[in-house]
């Protein structure tokens, strides 16, 4: 059963046991082929709009209409899927998206109208994510939700390389941008049949009644407040929506500064960072396929704390990269190390390299763990209002430090930056260490109890679990 808990000491099922529940093999089939296709038109409309324009700024704009409705409709979205049949988004975002690929066909060469339908993309796509990550926990039993969320997270890094490195590039040679175009359409067509394939009747009862305009905004506002009320009264689901927050933050830190990096402190150009950067997907990778290894041996928190010391580390080791390759390299008939390696790799580039690993190894470690918390313990009514509410609030909570922290890098460097955020890493992992000690609390549940939206709306309450789902047994409760 999905609700039951996982006994202690019984080990994490492994990624290829949960491929064998084909329900959960489609969803996942979906996502990658849908991963892929939105990273590689993310790399192929940035090449359009940068051969049309020559200009970066325009560049930028582009950025910015991938992330504005992340920010705008990711809170509306995560409520509006809570009362939508999952199956149905999944495959109505899919079409559309196949659709808006299709518009790009007569339309790229039009920058001004780029922009328009990469917003129309982008919005879709804000719709697609609450309902996939909903669907997981009701398609997966509960002792393999940590290894499909492992998955779900090892695919999403697969299809960034697969979309933007290999897939983009090549048809981009074969066949120009709209050939492009045609085949992620199809790839949007093949995730809505597979998303179709999906059993119905997974879920709760959905709400019923129709509102429209200002009643649908108050309602809105109104189940985001109830989430947020049941997120803060359950400190496990807080801590895990701010691991989520924070990975997110990192990721998109990581985007800006990387470029800097390559020019400020390796002197190279920042093309060259799909090289120099590729053992931090290498680690990625890894950190996914030992996720269940430390799922048998550590709580859930403690593996999230963990990942976060080890970035702690890492940006460390990054920030000082620079005095360690001096050291590192030879001076004199008796130096370890030469200027030049093989492969033509300074000693800055390889240990560059070497920290970049653990780097990547860390951060497998935090979304996954965190996200298999706020599947087990938010209301099953609101799983896509939770992810709606982690989305939202990592774009929130990351602009502004974003905006500052460039201002910042500007001012005092790259190693700087590094250097002031290392703490702030470190401090949430404290957070979360201190937080998961004294044992686990029930979930919460909105007021009223676990059949209110249902009774609110005149429905049949949900059938409640038994308590020994739920409920004790050390740490075989959610929160492990």
């Amino acid at each position: 059963m999905a609700g039951q808990p996982l006994r202690p000491g019984a080990p994490a099922a492994p990624q290829d046991s949960v491929l064998r529940n084909t329900k959960f093999l489609r969803l996942w089939l979906a996502q990658a082929v849908s991963q892929t296709g939105q990273n590689g038109l993310f790399f192929v409309l940035l090449v359009v709009v940068t051969e049309e324009t020559r200009s970066a700024v325009s560049g930028s704009v582009l950025v910015l209409t991938f992330v504005l409705p992340s920010v705008l409709l990711s809170l509306v979205a995560g409520v509006l899927v809570d009362r939508w049949h999952k199956r149905t988004v999944l495959i109505v975002t899919n079409l559309l998206r196949g659709g808006v690929c299709l518009l790009f066909i007569p339309l790229h060469t039009t920058v001004g109208v780029v922009f328009a339908l990469n917003l129309l993309f982008s919005s879709i796509s804000q719709f697609f994510g609450p309902a996939e990550a909903a669907t997981i926990p009701a398609l997966v039993e509960r002792r393999h939700l940590i290894s499909a969320n492992g998955l779900f997270n090892l695919t999403l890094t697969g299809s960034q390389f697969t979309g933007i490195v290999l897939l983009a590039p090549l048809l981009l040679k074969l066949g120009g941008p709209n050939l492009f175009f045609a085949v992620a359409f199809c790839s949007y067509s093949a995730a809505a049949l597979l998303a179709a394939s999906l059993p119905r009747g997974i879920e709760p009862p959905l709400a019923r009644e129709r509102v429209r305009g200002l009643a649908l905004a108050r309602g809105v506002a109104r189940e985001f407040a109830e989430g947020l009320r049941v997120i803060r009264a359950d400190r496990l689901s807080l801590l895990a929506l701010v691991d989520l927050t924070m990975g997110s933050f990192l990721t998109m830190l990581f985007a800006l500064l990387v470029p800097r990096f390559m020019q400020e402190i390796l002197r190279t150009g920042a093309d060259n960072a799909v090289f120099v950067f590729a053992p931090t997907g290498v680690g990625a990778l890894v950190g996914l396929r030992l996720l269940p290894w430390f799922g048998a041996r550590l709580r859930k928190p403690h593996i999230v704390a963990a990942g976060l010391g080890g970035i702690t580390l890492s940006l460390l080791l990054l920030g000082s990269v620079e005095p360690i390759a001096r050291l590192l390299e030879g001076t004199g008939p008796g130096g370890v190390f030469s200027r030049e390696q093989p492969f033509g790799l300074s000693v800055l580039t390889a240990v560059t390299m070497v920290f970049a690993f653990p780097m990547g190894v860390s951060y497998a470690l935090v979304n996954a763990p965190a996200q298999t918390i706020i599947h087990e313990r938010a209301p099953r009514q609101m799983r896509a209002r939770f992810f709606g509410t982690q989305i939202a609030l990592a774009n929130l909570t990351s602009l502004g430090p974003l905006l500052l922290l460039g201002a910042v890098t500007d001012l005092l460097g790259v190693a700087a930056v590094l250097y002031l955020l290392a703490p702030v890493v470190a401090a949430v992992a404290a957070l979360g260490l201190v937080l998961a000690r004294g044992g686990e609390s029930p979930p919460a549940e909105p007021e009223g109890g676990p059949g209110a939206w249902a009774r609110n709306r005149g429905e049949a309450a949900p059938p409640e679990r038994p308590a020994v789902a739920e409920s004790g047994r050390d740490g075989a409760s959610s929160g492990r």
